[in-house]
């Protein structure tokens, strides 16, 4: 059976989006439930055009970073990674201002 985490979050403010996701994480047993320790980890931010982070078109930066931040603290290799329907993946990253998380 799959389960769902549902977590409030009124902004992108990024210790907000941090918090939250951690909260939701938590709800679903914890991040090493989730993904067992020393795994290579890919994360794939939907990355659909070249269009800022207020167009809500790919994932947003402070919720990739939160992620990021979570994998972190655990013994993850992690990557990131994916194929955008319009342009490159660079220049998308770029300018959903992933590349500066990431």
């Amino acid at each position: 059976m799959s389960k769902v985490a549902v977590v409030r979050c009124d902004s992108y403010n990024g210790e907000e989006v941090y918090e939250s996701l951690k909260k939701a994480i938590g709800l679903l047993g914890g991040i090493e439930r989730l993904v067992p320790d020393g795994k290579k980890v890919l994360i794939k931010p939907n990355l659909l055009s070249a269009k800022s982070p207020d167009r809500a078109v790919t994932t947003h930066p402070a919720v990739f970073e939160a992620l990021v931040r979570i994998l972190k603290a655990g013994n993850y290799n992690i990557s990131y990674g994916d194929s955008p329907g319009f342009g490159t993946p660079k220049r998308v990253a770029k300018q959903a201002g992933l590349c500066t998380v990431a």
